[in-house]
């Protein structure tokens, strides 16, 4: 029985050794795939699982919309005005979603969120954190890392933007993204209030250009006021001519009573006296008649500058009216123009990870190292069966 189980145990052992000796004959056998191939995928699965640092995304989608679709936010509303609406919000869209990866908006995350020491974390393994040890620290080579670390897609069919931000930390990733989605907005409001100025700028000189025509008009007719010493000429002057008219009445009176007297009783000593209320009658009408008319210091050439003022104070009324009128157009249209940034989903805080994705990584190292090797081999037999020829 003792022999059966020394037999039983050196068979196994037997087995094992020849098991060994296959596995080790193989690996000298193929010791240029073990090298190439093996090798670095082994190595890499060494770094997914000992060294490499998780990282955490943080996703949040916004849309660019016009003004005239800010009566209701659905999801309808959305897909409309993105798909088939206005191209000024797509081109909104995209200087957006071009802003956010842009060298400012990556200068203004380091000034105001401290994005250096973000990607600098202690516990960020030497090849995923900033800067490589193989890189000097300089901004051109932060830039490229901040454009592999932040993305801004957008959906082909809702043309939903997508903004994805990946960092050491879940809470990093999210105030990133919450502060780019912030920058996004701000740079709005400038596109906003830059168009808002362009659009009213013309129109508000105009405005005030007839605003300063009316005051100088106006400063113009109390200049003339004083000198002609009435305040409104037009109305003053009709007193003047109703007294001119009621004299020229009595001296019709008068003449008309002379004439009678004069048939009747040509001896009446009232000829005189009438006659002589006749003659004051006709002196003081043409005295008070000078005085409205025929010098330059009668009352019409007072009356003329006077109505020449007025008319030209008027139509700059008009025109102020009118200018007045157009900026209000220009405001109303700028306000129809104004783009807004409408977040369709919050920027979130992950759970866990995505990212390293060790199972991908590992394919894609082994199969390229793979293929590097076959074609390596295949240029090796190529050149061998030319040196044989």
């Amino acid at each position: 029985m003792n022999i059966d189980i020394h037999t039983h145990d050196g068979e196994d052992q037997y087995q094992e050794d020849s098991l060994l000796t296959k596995i080790l004959n193989w690996f000298r056998g193929h010791i240029y795939f073990v090298i190439f191939v093996l090798g670095p995928t082994f190595i890499t699965f060494l770094y997914l699982s000992l060294i490499a640092t998780p990282q955490y995304i943080s996703e949040a989608h916004f849309v660019v919309r016009g003004h005239s679709a800010q009566s209701g936010i659905s999801l309808s509303s959305i897909l409309q005005s993105s798909s088939g609406g206005s191209g000024s919000t797509s081109e909104n869209t995209y200087v957006v979603q071009d802003y956010m990866q842009s060298r400012d908006a990556a200068e203004l995350l380091i000034k105001q969120n401290k994005l250096l020491d973000v990607y600098s974390r202690p516990e960020a393994d030497f090849l995923a954190r900033y800067p490589f040890f193989l890189f000097q620290r300089n901004f051109e080579h932060f830039y490229n890392y901040y454009k592999r670390h932040v993305l801004v897609e957008q959906d082909s069919e809702t043309n939903i933007s997508i903004l994805t931000v990946r960092t050491f930390r879940a809470e990093d990733s999210q105030k990133i993204a919450r502060a780019l989605l912030d920058a996004g907005e701000n740079l709005v409001n400038d596109i906003n209030q830059r168009q808002r100025e362009n659009l009213i700028r013309a129109t508000s000189a105009e405005v005030k250009t007839a605003e300063s025509k009316l005051r100088d008009l106006n400063q113009k007719l109390a200049e003339y006021r004083n000198v002609v010493a009435l305040i409104d000429p037009m109305r003053q002057s009709g007193p003047m001519v109703g007294f001119v008219t009621s004299l020229q009445n009595m001296l019709t009176s008068t003449q008309m009573q002379l004439n009678q007297l004069r048939e009747a009783a040509p001896n009446s000593p009232l000829i005189s006296a009438y006659q002589h209320q006749a003659d004051v009658l006709s002196e003081q009408i043409k005295k008070s008649g000078s005085e409205i008319t025929g010098s330059d210091t009668s009352l019409v050439p007072k009356i003329t500058g006077y109505e020449d003022l007025m008319v030209q104070r008027d139509i700059q009324q008009r025109i102020l009216l009118s200018n007045v009128a157009s900026l209000e157009g220009a405001k109303q249209q700028a306000n129809q123009q104004m783009i807004y940034v409408d977040e369709v989903a919050q920027p979130n805080a992950a759970d866990w990870p995505e990212y390293p994705r060790n199972i991908v990584v590992l394919v894609i190292v082994f199969f390229s190292c793979l293929g590097l090797f076959v074609m390596g081999r295949l240029l090796i037999a190529g050149a061998q069966e030319r040196h044989l020829r």
